[in-house]
């Protein structure tokens, strides 16, 4: 089969340093040829790569598609018209009343539930970029793996908690002093001050996870509706359990073997004050088994499959009907 991976980002695929989504379509290239098909990828990067098509904005989008592959993989909402099998992966929670194209495939169940859909892949990673896991002897500091300045990533919490539990905080994506985001659309300036807080600002690759594989647990209690939440399955990879909130992916994702999803900020504390009751080795294996590039590109084949056959991923197109609520609060 020839598949055509469709990311209209300036990032390179692999990325160097940042970038989600990237990573996620990587993946998918990389399992996808290891399983016998012929893949590209377009972006707007000029990238080195032997498989990577240039994105000319002089042109339509529809005609440096048509004509090479027998599936289009777009990795964000298509909805033109074209000859050739497409499919759309949305990566982003929908919140306010939206239509999907019918052949969109959500990261998760809860993901698609909440978006009016039922088709769905969870992300996977080329695990084979992240080297080995630590499974013993991890350092005195859990981590924090998000963009700070967002309010729902919820760094006020996570300090707060780290604190009542006794743990360092190392934390990846903020500087000390930055710019967070309100409501209203502005920027405020936040300071945390401490020699307990240790700030790497925005971080990838070795480093990224070198930081990741020594660290106790990662503290996830986000406050929205994330379609997936890959810092947690990375964390998990390299042998860190995840203590997180009940929003977004994490009920669906996060099993008693692995971390806690939970709405109370105490039990988080409690859990990681007794954070030696998970197995790090348990915690590689699940991200190792379930989260993988293979498993992830045999499931979007499945689809692919699907929309050669001239079948629609829905019966009707998925949709969000009415806001979802989006205003999260702990209990201590």
């Amino acid at each position: 089969m020839k598949i055509l991976h469709v990311l209209l980002t300036r990032m390179p695929i692999p990325p160097l340093k940042y970038g989600g989504t990237e990573r996620v379509v990587w993946a998918l290239y990389k399992g996808q040829k290891e399983l016998g098909h012929d893949v590209k990828f377009l972006t707007k990067h000029q990238n080195q790569h032997p498989d990577s098509l240039l994105y000319n904005p002089s042109h339509s989008l529809e005609s440096q598609v048509e004509g090479w592959a027998d599936v289009v993989h777009f990795h964000f909402l298509f909805r033109g018209e074209l000859s050739t099998p497409f499919v759309c992966t949305t990566h982003n929670q929908q919140i306010t009343p939206a239509v999907f194209p019918k052949n969109t495939i959500f990261l998760g169940r809860l993901h698609a539930e909440r978006s009016g859909g039922e088709a769905y892949v969870y992300n996977g990673l080329y695990w084979d970029d992240y080297g080995k896991p630590n499974v013993n002897q991890p350092s005195n500091y859990i981590h924090f793996l998000a963009n700070a300045k967002y309010k729902d990533k919820n760094l006020k919490d996570s300090v707060e908690i780290a604190r009542q539990a006794n743990k360092n905080l190392h934390i990846i994506g903020s500087k000390r002093y930055c710019l967070k985001w309100r409501k209203d659309g502005k920027y405020q300036p936040y300071l945390y001050r401490g020699n307990d807080l240790t700030f790497y600002g925005m971080l990838g690759g070795d480093k990224k996870n070198q930081v990741i594989r020594n660290s106790q647990a990662l503290i996830f209690p986000v406050l929205n509706y994330e379609a997936f939440g890959l810092a947690m399955i990375e964390s998990l990879y390299l042998g860190c359990p995840v203590i997180g909130s009940q929003c977004g992916s994490l009920p669906e994702l996060i099993n008693p073997d692995v971390g806690i999803s939970t709405d109370s900020k105490s039990e988080m504390v409690e859990v990681l004050k007794n954070i030696g009751q998970f197995s790090r080795q348990r915690c590689h294996d699940y991200a190792r088994e379930t989260f993988n590039h293979l498993v992830m590109s045999r499931n979007y084949l499945y689809y692919y499959e699907k929309v050669l056959n001239g079948y629609a991923l829905h019966d009707r197109a998925p949709e969000v009907t009415q806001h979802i609520p989006y205003d999260f609060v702990l209990k201590g």
